[in-house]
Parts: C-alpha cells; sequence; structure tokens
C-alpha cells in the first residue's frame, strides 16, 4: 500500500506541473499578444499622424500661396481706380499664378453687385453660376479666413475644381471686394496619389463641413458626397487636430486607424487612413504561430506527462515484481545449486580473462578432482597440449560475439591418463562487469570416441579394398584389350580392302562385331559400378533392328552349329525398320541371353524372336534346354550367383551375365524376365522402350573415313603386333609414322625431328609414358609443346585424370577404333588440322534420282560418273582452257546425280578460269574433292 500511494503522489506532482506549465505559457502568451495589439495600432495611428502632418503643411502653404494671389489681386484692382495699368497686373497675376500650378483662374468681384471687375486665365472674364453663393460666403466669414465653395466637375475627363474666395476691404466706408481662385483639384489628387499608405490606405481634403474635394484612392463620383456626421468629423468638431479610429469608412466601407488636421486659413480638413485589416495581418499572423507554438508545447508536455505516468507505472510494477522475485531468488538459488551438485555433466563458471570460479561436484566423477581443485588448476595442467590450441581458438570466437561454441579435446584426469570430454560454451546474458560472463558443460564422449575411430579404421579398410579392386580392373582391362587391340585392329584392315570375296568378307564382319562384343563386355565389366549406380550413359542413335539381330545371331551361330543347335530368328511384322536407342548395349544383352541358350541347351533348337508392342520391342530366347526350377528364378539375376555350385562347375561362368543384362534393361527403364521349368526349357525375354524413327541420310556414306592430310606422327609402342597393326592403319591414311619402343627412345626422337603428333603408350618396360610425358614437357622450345596423345588399354577414369595431369591432350583407348583415331589425330595435330573439304553430295537428292531411275540405272550412271573423274582434271598448272572444259563437263553430271557439293566447286573453278583469278588453291580443292567423290561413288556402289 505505502509502494502504491508514493507512487499516486508522484503521478499527481508530474500532473500538476505539466498543467501549471501549460496555463502559464497561455498566460504569458495572451499577455504577449495583448502588448503587440496595442503597439500595432500605436505605430499605424503614428504613421497616419506623421502623414497627414505632411499634407497639413502642403496644404498650408497652398493656402498661403493663393491668400496672397488674392490680395495681390484686389489691392491692383482697386489701384485701376487710380489709373494703374491692367498689363502690369495680368504679368503680375500670370508670375503668380506660375507659382502656384493648382490655380486655374482669378478674378475679383464686386460684392455689391458680385459683377466681374477683373478676371484673368480660364472662363474667369465671365464670372461663374456660382459665384452668387461665394460672395454670400466670403461675406460671411469676412477677412479672417478664405471662403471655399463646392466642387465642380469640368470636361468630359471627370476633371474637378473648387473655387476660394477673399474678402477685401479697400477702405473704410468703400464697396467690399471679393477676390476669387478656381482651384484645380486633379493636381491634388495627382500629389496624394504618390502617397503609399498600403492597398486599402487613404488620404482625403476635406471642407470643414464634410463635403469631399480629393480623395485618394480616387473614385470620381465620391468627390462632393458629404461625411458630415461620420467619425472623423465628430472627432474634428471639437479638436484642430487628431485620431481616429477602428469603425468602417462611410465612403468604402472599410475599418481605418487615421488622422486629421484643420488647414489654417481656410475651412479645410487633411485626413488620412491606413486600413485595419492591413494593420492587424502582422500581428494576427503572429498570434496565430503563438497559438501553435503554445499548443504543441502544451502536447509535447501533456504527451510527456502520460509518459511518465506510463513509465512510473511500469516502474512500480517492477519493483513490485523485483521484490516478489528477491523473495523467490533464496529458495531457487538453493535448488538450482542442488541440480548443478548433483546432475552427472560437469558445470563450470568463468570469467573472460580464464579464471574460473565455480566447478559442479560433477568433476570428482569424470576427473577425480575436487571443485577447489579444478578451479585452481592452469588450462594447460588440465587440457592436452594437441587439443590447447583448438580450445583456445573456439574461446576467440566465443569473445568475438558468437553466443556459443563447442569442443572435444581430452582432458587429463587426476590418474594421469586422459579422458575424451565434449565442451559447450555459452556466453551468460547481460553478465555485469567481475561478474562470471561464461558458463561452460562437459559430458564424456570417450564411447562415442571409440565408435568413431573404429568407424574411421572400417572406413580405411573399404577404401583399401575398393583400391585393390580397381587396381585389379586396371590390370585385367589391360591384360584383355592388348591382344583384343590386334584382333580389331587387323579385322579393320582386312575389311579396308575392297578386293575381298563378300565370303570373306563376311567372315571379317562376324570377327569385327565379335570383338566389339568383347570390347563391351570388358568395358561393362569395368564399369559395373556405375551400373548398379545408373551411371552409365546409353547412347541415341537410329539403327535397324533387324540388322542388330542378325548381327548376334551370326555371332552365336559359331557356337550353336558345332553343338547341332538350331538357332531361329524370328521379326514381327509390325516391328520397325529402324528406332532410336543403344545397339550397342542391346547387342551385348542379346548376346549374353544368347550364349547362355547355348551353354545350357545339350540338344534342340535356340529360337529368337522380336516383336512390337506400342513403342517398345519384346526380345525373348527360348530354348530346350535343362530348364530352371521356379524356386531358384529369383537368384539369377543377382551377382556372381547361378542356380547351385554344381552349374558351376558343369558350365563355367562367374554369375555376372545376367546381373549386368538386369541393369542395362533397367538402365533403359525396361523390365527383365524368364518362365521356364525343370526339363521343359527356358524362355529369357526383356521389354524396352525404342520409338520407331526414319532412317538416316547418311546410311549410305556411313563408314567412309573423311579425307586428310598425311602428318608426321611418332608411334610409342613396345609390343610388336601393335606396333605392326598401328603403323599400318596409320600409313594406309597416309601418314608418315616412326615407332619407338619405350619412352626413353621417344624422348631422343622428339629432340632429334619435330613431329606432328605423338602417339603414346603408358605401361613400357624401362621409362613409362607417364614419365616421358612429363620429360617432354619440360624441353624447351616447340619441342616441349608437340601434341601427345595416350593410346593405351587404360582407360579407367582416374588413370585418364593421370594422363591429363601428366601433360598428355587427349586418349585413344586399345583396342582402338579407326575411325576414333582419326578423329583424335585430327583434333590434336599440330599443323591445324584436316584441309576442309565440301559437302560433296546431298542424299536427299541422291535418294530421290535413285527412286526415280531405279537401282540399275543409277548404279551405271555412278559408274560412268567415276569414269569421268578418273580422266578429267588431270591438265597441266596454268592450263586454263582444260581446267575450264573439264569443270564444264562435270557441272551437269555430277548435279544430276545428287553431287551438288562437286557441281558447285566446278562452276566456280570454271568462273575462276574465265575471270583470270588465282587457281592452285582451287586446283588443290578440287583434287581434294575428285579424291573424295570416287570413294564416296565406291560406297555407293557396294550399298
Amino acid at each position: 500500500m505505502n509502494l502504491k500511494r508514493s507512487y499516486r503522489s508522484l503521478v499527481g506532482g508530474v500532473w500538476a506541473g505539466v498543467l501549471t506549465t501549460c496555463l502559464g505559457l497561455a498566460t504569458v502568451t495572451v499577455w504577449t499578444d495583448t502588448r503587440d495589439y496595442e503597439r500595432t495600432i500605436r505605430d499605424a495611428q503614428s504613421t497616419a499622424e506623421a502623414v497627414v502632418q505632411a499634407l497639413g503643411q502642403e496644404a498650408n502653404r497652398l493656402v498661403s500661396s493663393v491668400d496672397m494671389l488674392l490680395s495681390a489681386a484686389a489691392a491692383r484692382v482697386d489701384a485701376h481706380t487710380f489709373g494703374a495699368s491692367q498689363n502690369y497686373t495680368r504679368q503680375l497675376l500670370s508670375g503668380l499664378m506660375a507659382h502656384i500650378p493648382a490655380v486655374m483662374a482669378v478674378r475679383v468681384l464686386d460684392a455689391s453687385t458680385t459683377g466681374v471687375l477683373f478676371a484673368q486665365g480660364g472662363a474667369a472674364a465671365e464670372g461663374r453660376a456660382t459665384d452668387a453663393e461665394l460672395v454670400r460666403a466670403a461675406l460671411s466669414v469676412g477677412q479672417s479666413e478664405l471662403a471655399v465653395g463646392s466642387p465642380t466637375r469640368v470636361g468630359p475627363a471627370d476633371s474637378w475644381f473648387v473655387s476660394v474666395a477673399r474678402l477685401v476691404v479697400p477702405r473704410p466706408g468703400e464697396t467690399p471686394l471679393v477676390a476669387v481662385a478656381d482651384l484645380s483639384l486633379s493636381e491634388l489628387q495627382r500629389l496624394y496619389g504618390r502617397l503609399d499608405l498600403g492597398p486599402n490606405g487613404a488620404i482625403g481634403l476635406l471642407r470643414s463641413d464634410g463635403v469631399i474635394l480629393v480623395r485618394h484612392p480616387y473614385v470620381p463620383d465620391k468627390v462632393g458626397r458629404s461625411v458630415a456626421g461620420g467619425t472623423l468629423m465628430r472627432a474634428a468638431a471639437s479638436a484642430a487636430g487628431g485620431t481616429f479610429g477602428g469603425n468602417a469608412s462611410p465612403i468604402d466601407g472599410v475599418p481605418r486607424y487615421g488622422s486629421f488636421q484643420r488647414v489654417a486659413g481656410a475651412p479645410l480638413l487633411v485626413t488620412t487612413g491606413v486600413a485595419k485589416d492591413e494593420t492587424l495581418a502582422a500581428w494576427r499572423e503572429g498570434v496565430q504561430q503563438d497559438a501553435a507554438v503554445v499548443l504543441g508545447i502544451s502536447t509535447v508536455l501533456v504527451g510527456l506527462g502520460f509518459g511518465l505516468t506510463r513509465a512510473l507505472m511500469r516502474h512500480r510494477d517492477l519493483e513490485a515484481e523485483a521484490r516478489r522475485a528477491a523473495g523467490m531468488l533464496s529458495a531457487g538459488e538453493a535448488r538450482y545449486r542442488l541440480l548443478a551438485e548433483n546432475t552427472s555433466e560437469l558445470i563450470v563458471l568463468a570469467h573472460d580473462d580464464g579464471r574460473r570460479s565455480y566447478v559442479s561436484p560433477a568433476v570428482r566423477r569424470l576427473l577425480g578432482y575436487t571443485p577447489e581443485e579444478a578451479v585452481a588448476m592452469r588450462l594447460r595442467d588440465c587440457v592436452h597440449r594437441e587439443d590447447l590450441a583448438l580450445l583456445v581458438t573456439q574461446a576467440r570466437r566465443l569473445a568475438a560475439g558468437e553466443t556459443q561454441v563447442s569442443v572435444v579435446c581430452r582432458a587429463r584426469h587426476r590418474t594421469g591418463s586422459w579422458v575424451w570430454v565434449e565442451g559447450a560454451f555459452r556466453r551468460i546474458p547481460g553478465a555485469a562487469p567481475g561478474e562470471p560472463a561464461i558458463i561452460a558443460t562437459f559430458r564424456d564422449v570417450g564411447e562415442r570416441q571409440r565408435h568413431a575411430r573404429a568407424l574411421e579404421e572400417a572406413r580405411i579398410t573399404a577404401e583399401r579394398a575398393s583400391q585393390a579392386k580397381t587396381d585389379f580392373l586396371a590390370s585385367m582391362s589391360h591384360e584383355i584389350r592388348t591382344p583384343l587391340n590386334g584382333v580389331i585392329g587387323y579385322a579393320d584392315l582386312l575389311l579396308a580392302d575392297r578386293t575381298l570375296p563378300g565370303r570373306h568378307r563376311r567372315y571379317l564382319d562376324r570377327i569385327a562385331s565379335a570383338g566389339g562384343a568383347l570390347l563391351t563386355v570388358v568395358d561393362d565389366i569395368l564399369d559395373f559400378s556405375r551400373i548398379e549406380a545408373g551411371g552409365i550413359a546409353l547412347a541415341e542413335v537410329p539403327f535397324a533392328p533387324a540388322a542388330l539381330v542378325d548381327n548376334a545371331a551370326s555371332i552365336v551361330r559359331g557356337l550353336s552349329e558345332p553343338k547341332g543347335l538350331a538357332l531361329d530368328v524370328t521379326l514381327g511384322d509390325t516391328v520397325p525398320d529402324w528406332v532410336r536407342g543403344d545397339p550397342d548395349r542391346l547387342r551385348q544383352i542379346l548376346l549374353n541371353l544368347l550364349n547362355n541358350a547355348v551353354k545350357f541347351t545339350p540338344a534342340g533348337r535356340i529360337a529368337l524372336r522380336v516383336e512390337a508392342e506400342d513403342d517398345a520391342l519384346r526380345f525373348s530366347v527360348s530354348d530346350t534346354g535343362i530348364g530352371i526350377a521356379p524356386e531358384q528364378h529369383g537368384r539369377l539375376f543377382q551377382r556372381f550367383s547361378q542356380v547351385d555350385g554344381s552349374i558351376r562347375r558343369q558350365y563355367g561362368g562367374s554369375g555376372l551375365g545376367l546381373a549386368i543384362c538386369k541393369g542395362l534393361v533397367e538402365l533403359m527403364h525396361g523390365t527383365i524376365g524368364l518362365e521356364s521349368r525343370p526339363g521343359a526349357g527356358s524362355t529369357f525375354w526383356f521389354r524396352v522402350t525404342l520409338p520407331a524413327c526414319p532412317a538416316p541420310a547418311a546410311e549410305a556414306a556411313e563408314g567412309r573415313p573423311e579425307p586428310v592430310r598425311p602428318a608426321r606422327l611418332l608411334l610409342v609402342e613396345d609390343v610388336p603386333i601393335n606396333q605392326d597393326l598401328a603403323r599400318a592403319v596409320l600409313e594406309s591414311e597416309g601418314h608418315s609414322v616412326d615407332v619407338a619402343g619405350d619412352g626413353a627412345a621417344a624422348i631422343e626422337a622428339v629432340r632429334a625431328k619435330p613431329y606432328d603428333l605423338v602417339l603414346m603408350d603408358v605401361q613400357m618396360p624401362g621409362m613409362d609414358g607417364i614419365t616421358a610425358t612429363r620429360t617432354i614437357r619440360s624441353l624447351p622450345g616447340p619441342t616441349g609443346t608437340v601434341p601427345i596423345v595416350a593410346m593405351t588399354a587404360n582407360v579407367l577414369p582416374a588413370q585418364l585424370e593421370t594422363f591429363r595431369a601428366s601433360g598428355m591432350d587427349g586418349h585413344v583407348g586399345k583396342p582402338f577404333k579407326r575411325a576414333e583415331l582419326a578423329a583424335a589425330i585430327a583434333r590434336h595435330r599440330a599443323d591445324g588440322g584436316p584441309a576442309p573439304l565440301p559437302a560433296l553430295i546431298d542424299f536427299e537428292a541422291f535418294a530421290a534420282a535413285r527412286t526415280l531411275m531405279g537401282p540399275e540405272r543409277i548404279d551405271g550412271l555412278l559408274g560412268m560418273l567415276a569414269a569421268e573423274l578418273e580422266q578429267r582434271f588431270r591438265a597441266r598448272s596454268g592450263d586454263r582452257a582444260g581446267l575450264a572444259r573439264d569443270a564444264h563437263a562435270m557441272i551437269a553430271a555430277a548435279g544430276l546425280l545428287g553431287f551438288t557439293g562437286l557441281s558447285d566447286l566446278c562452276r566456280e573453278i570454271e568462273g575462276a578460269c574465265l575471270a583470270g583469278a588465282d587457281l592452285p588453291e582451287l586446283q588443290r580443292r578440287i583434287e581434294a574433292a575428285r579424291a573424295a567423290a570416287l570413294e564416296q561413288i565406291e560406297t555407293l556402289r557396294a550399298a
């Protein structure tokens, strides 16, 4: 209750101060604005009074001058009775009138008759209708002052004048004279117009009875109007001068503060006025600003009052909460200390400088020390020296601003052994200076570290086993590929001989296909782990299913015919002529299944059937062999698995073929299965999606090598059969080949002679290919930059990376294919690659001509074209006419059969000959094109 009462008093004091301040500020502002109001009115009246005094002086001078003029005129007229000269009088009056611009005319009247005795200027000679009234006014005022008549308008321009009169008595008893002067009010109007009293200020000249004579702003209709009875005239009735103000003018209704002054010697009154609104405009703006400031300050003060009130209320609540928390703190501290002393984890409170202020009793169980001993120990005495740097690094991260770090390290036990512990360090938020800033918890992780060490040892063992498998596969691949290189290479060389009989060519085709199939199997064994992971990239090329099936069956017939097994091949009527897929992988699957059928069929027949199912093809291989029990079907597609051990002993094999087939089929998103019973044979089938596609346009030219320029090559190979094979292939392409038996010989060769390319074997006696490559790359000049391409049976990814790291530019695997070898030479040779040849034949145009004329006639035309090419383009250099005739003759013949590229080149040569252009480059191009066209014709006729 006392706490609430004290805070209510504070709140009351705050609001009392706020309200008092606001009220005082408002009072001071009102008093200041009132004083400013009075001062503003006084200033306006002072301004009007100063102006009216100046105007009054000017009016007094005018009246005095006019009075002198009138007196002089009356005296001269009186002198005329004694013989004075009227001309002199006129000259005298003209001189006086010249000094008074406002005087329009002067005349002297007989007071008894109002007749004109003398007149000068304007219409004075005849007198005016108002003269009688003016004479009466002059007689009534006597000689004390001038008499002033009413304003009169003259002319179309609203010009006004007023007549003033002076009564003159020449001598006692004589008839009085009245001298009259007509004064132009326009002159006075211009004088008043030059004064500025604001947009709504006013200046006026009035008669004493309130009739307006002159007014600025000028309003013609207001001249002659009487303002008698107004505020001005009431103030002027009893005073010669003074001020008035606040009321609206009877002329234009504008309230003004003004001043007035009577004119000496005439019944005239000069008055000025300053508009009330204009006078108070600045004061009113100031009042508005003052009100805004007072309102703003009051709002801020009220806001501060509310803010202080809320702050005081919050402080009151916090103080009450603090008192409650203080009451609970002692009990809570006892509970937390009990928890810290009995928890299994070690708890430490430390300062930023590393000092420890608290260590929980769990240190006895974890490290064997008492809490007091642990507090006193140095950090390097209780942490393993190899882990000390890591602990210091984590502590620096915590000091740099991270809220939490952790570390695994070894802590010294009291017995001298080391205990693996995991520590978690956190900063204590809001820790005061001098208090602990870090809390750390430690727990025993020795068992986890032992498990981690066991896992690491297992990983190392697995990596060693994997490396051993990789080494085995690399060695196996090299040993198989080396003899296979000779088989496939010599088969390719024999196939390049166009003179072989058809039967021998078919045998060689089967040898090459079998070698290719064996090479594919070797590659698949090397990549078996990638098959399981789905990492093998499948080709997407057009191929003919009929040719694929016939090729596979032809290879297997060499195994089935010696056993007396019939091999039937059936293609469904709906099987497309051409499909897209990977023919090499499909051939591998078919060969696996066909080889198994031959192996496990002692007698009977084998059937290979292909059927179309939507966009897929279903391949099935059936046999009349021993059959398989249903319970054994699931084991067949597993790695290294066969039906039982006796099968392996009787028939051989590793049990890997069907597992490879299953992996490849699934990689093609297909399915594979079997149907079999013991003694009733087996049917293995697989179904894969192979969409139909059109025949490739370049089918007829498939396998034709592209012409290349001869290159200087160095072949580095230690096996004689591989030397002979590679040399024969390369020299058949027109290349010049030198052979080195090992790496050392290769280094000496490149030092002695420049080469366009080095084909480097890797595994050789003496210096190997990698060492030789590194040595060559260290040689100075062009010798060190000669292109080097590895030609080896080592094809594993890690081996290829080693080749690139040593400085080799590319790789060709053994057994090599002629096209791949030619492409590698063209890509890496130092002299820039093969000379470009034009695209000689348009296969669509050739196919159209073949359809139109028939195969036999086309074959004859191709022979005639070849004969022409053999005879043409043999003119001597410089024989333009002969070269032009040959080119002209071939334009139509080549274009008719679809050789559009050749036809265009001949047309270009004919034009160059006729135009006198350079011919050497064109002759080189036509020689290359002629040779390529002859080879193309030979290929087309053999197809």
